[in-house]
């Protein structure tokens, strides 16, 4: 009977063991070069970036620039490939651009507000390239990315920043 109980205990532990693992969620997956939605434990924590190396445009083009080398990704947003940040926790943030290039160059830091298709430029350098920051308001589906309006970059890597972080949560 005592023998009995034993295997029934052991039975109901391993059964509870079982249990409790299949309700852990799956690790964490890297967001860099990706879209992917946040959940509430994502939008706890620190959520920022900072990317060298704007990918150097053709004279007279105008679009988003990407970025070749990451120096910090921490949070969920943000594609290294694409240039852009898209917020999945909505928060006061602060932008910080720079870059230099020929006498033309001008940079943008642009936002699109979640279900539109216009970019609207935040704040811009003068000519020759330059730096500038902004701090503003992203809700859920906004983007963010800077824009080479005119111009060419220069191809030194260290010549061009993009950084992000989150100053508060909505």
């Amino acid at each position: 009977m005592m023998a009995q109980s034993y295997k029934l205990i052991v039975a109901l532990l391993a059964a509870f063991a079982c249990y409790c693992d299949c309700a852990l969620p799956d690790k964490a997956v890297s967001v860099v070069g990706s879209r992917k939605l946040a959940t509430a434990h994502d939008c706890n924590g620190a959520i920022a970036f900072s990317a060298l190396g704007a990918q150097p445009k053709p004279e007279g083009s105008t679009s988003k620039l990407a970025f070749r080398n990451v120096l910090a990704d921490k949070g969920v947003g943000w594609s290294k490939d694409s240039g852009e940040f898209t917020c999945f926790c909505p928060g006061l943030y602060q932008f910080s651009f720079a870059g230099s290039g020929t006498p033309a160059t001008r940079l943008s830091l642009k936002k699109k507000l979640s279900n539109s298709e216009e970019w609207t430029t935040i704040v811009s350098t003068g000519p020759g390239g330059g730096a500038n920051f902004a701090i503003t308001d992203m809700d859920i589906g906004d983007q963010a990315a800077v824009w080479l309006e005119a111009g060419e970059l220069l191809p030194d890597v260290k010549t061009s920043s993009f950084s992000l972080f989150r100053l508060a949560k909505k």
